[in-house]
């Protein structure tokens, strides 16, 4: 039998195939998952539950639903809507010492001359907030706005800097915001993401799947990656091998 079997192995950490698709053995692994599946109402109920926030925040939230856009290769800040006097005063001339002292950079020399703002600015609105003239739609609506200018970070490549807007910490790990806001707001629906991820180009950012992930919380908090073609959401689609099994044989003996 199988116990003969390993026994008489020289090798009893390795499992024969026949031995690991053994139907026996799958019900066997298996009786824990199913127990789970039985005792609840029904399957997306045993992984819903968290993501569809049964558990009541502090406060009663105002907020039903969260919209980021985060544009890595966008136009500089200080093109638009950071005016920086002082830069515009020393354009074109070398940084003073002091500001050079313990100064890190990864493709930036040091001794390079600064460089002012290239558009005129103004302030607009109620709140006098300076404006570009490369976004005069912007311009209108600037008292609708909320315009921080006191972040910073020691980052200084593009990777660590994205992670840490996203995550608030350089280190791959933490939540990013659209996890917290999932686990906070919770989903009004059990049956689709909660928190989706649409994102341009080839790549990605640089900052890789930590921009959009769970980190310590639950994995039902991470964000879903929906992208164009034929598979809009990965791993959804049955595998080829899964759909010729379904032609009649019995899936536990279903080869390549």
């Amino acid at each position: 039998g199988i116990n003969a079997e390993y026994r008489n192995s020289q090798m009893p950490h390795r499992r024969p195939p026949s031995v690991m698709l053994s139907r026996r053995r799958v019900l066997a692994s298996s009786a824990a998952a199913f127990g789970a599946a039985l005792g609840a109402p029904r399957l997306g109920d045993v992984w819903a539950a968290p993501a569809a926030g049964t558990k009541p925040t502090h406060h009663k939230p105002t907020a039903k639903r969260v919209i980021f856009l985060f544009m890595a290769g966008a136009p500089s800040q200080l093109d638009m809507f950071d005016y920086k006097p002082q830069l515009a005063k020393f354009d074109g001339t070398l940084p003073p010492k002091e500001l050079l002292e313990g100064y890190r950079a990864a493709f930036i020399n040091p001794k390079s001359a600064l460089l002012g703002p290239r558009f005129a600015f103004k302030k607009v609105g109620q709140t006098g907030n300076y404006v570009s003239d490369l976004l005069p739609h912007t311009a209108r609506v600037v008292d609708e706005m909320a315009i921080i200018r006191s972040m910073k970070t020691d980052a200084f490549n593009h990777a660590p800097g994205q992670t840490m807007l996203t995550t608030g910490s350089q280190q791959v790990g933490r939540p990013c915001l659209g996890a917290w806001a999932l686990h906070a707001l919770g989903s009004e629906s059990r049956d689709l993401p909660g928190f989706v991820v649409l994102q341009s180009g080839e790549k990605g950012p640089s900052g890789g799947a930590a921009v959009s992930g769970s980190g310590f919380l639950p994995t039902l908090n991470q964000g879903v990656p929906f992208q164009g073609g034929a598979e809009p959401v990965l791993f959804l689609a049955n595998l080829p091998a899964l759909m010729r099994c379904r032609s009649g044989k019995p899936w536990m003996r279903c080869g390549t």
